[in-house]
């Protein structure tokens, strides 16, 4: 079992109130999902040219002074957090996720029994790791590729998983640089949506006191999904078997069944 954090904005935000200032930072968590973390996260260069990094580690989040430094300094319109409990695989950062492929970023948390039953599905792809993540990634995407949809990619791999029986949590987020999407299904995830005044630059450290300081105000929105509520703001639970999608504009769908959503056939 694994934690998940997620993060899309209108404009770069920093990431660090709920990992380390929280409630409940999610940083805390690491002291049972101890075996790695890594931040997948899209790079935006003043050319106006994008693209996704991952930065990740095999060694404990709440050990590692690497992790509260680059959650302190990492200013992204889009983020992607996982700590790892490893169930199979050694520890070993081709073990750590998210991982990435094909333009796509994904973080699993859960377990899949029998996963090495997916590998006959997809024809004899060459792995990098050991786990189940791994295989339940390469099958979602491509379930993609078939398909030629991300929407009825994920609801045929999911149901194929269903079908042939593969008992286990499968919650994951996904994200291809423009939306996030968040699917649950044997564990726990919620979601917030955050507006917050802040300086021109988009930093929320920035934040204003209306009492007290000046300057060019304008309102930052995003949409926050995690395993666990991580601050007191209002946050919503995804239904069991849901499929959260927040686009390019921030606008929340919930599936309310994969399945029954959308008609998939590969």
């Amino acid at each position: 079992m694994c934690r998940l954090f997620g993060i899309i904005a209108d404009s770069p935000v920093s990431i660090e109130n709920p990992i380390l200032e929280g409630i409940k930072p999610f940083i805390e968590l690491s002291h049972k999902h101890h075996d790695g973390w890594g931040i997948g996260y899209l790079d935006s260069y003043p050319s106006g040219m994008q693209s996704m990094r991952l930065v990740k580690s095999d060694h404990p989040a709440y050990l590692d002074d690497h992790f509260p430094m680059l959650v302190k300094r990492l200013v992204s319109s889009l983020a992607i957090v996982h700590l790892r409990d490893a169930k199979y695989g050694k520890v070993d950062i081709k073990n750590t996720q998210p991982f990435f492929a094909q333009g796509w970023m994904f973080a699993h948390n859960g377990s899949i029994r029998n996963y090495k039953k997916i590998e006959r599905e997809l024809n004899g792809f060459k792995f990098e790791g050991q786990t189940d993540s791994e295989r339940y990634f390469y099958l979602v995407l491509d379930r993609i590729r078939k398909t030629g949809d991300p929407l009825l990619g994920m609801c045929s791999a999911i149901n194929w998983l269903k079908d042939n029986r593969f008992e286990g949590a499968k919650n994951f987020l996904m994200s291809d640089g423009k939306r996030l999407y968040a699917y649950r299904d044997g564990r726990d995830l919620f979601y917030v949506v955050r507006e917050l005044p802040v300086l021109s630059i988009g930093h929320p450290k920035d934040i204003i006191n209306p009492n007290g300081s000046s300057g060019a105000l304008k309102t930052v929105k995003m949409v926050i999904v995690a395993s666990e509520v991580l601050t007191d703001e209002n946050w919503h639970e995804v239904p069991e078997d849901h499929l959260l999608i927040v686009d390019e504009n921030l606008q929340i769908t919930v599936l309310p069944n994969l399945e029954s959503a959308v008609t998939c056939q590969v």
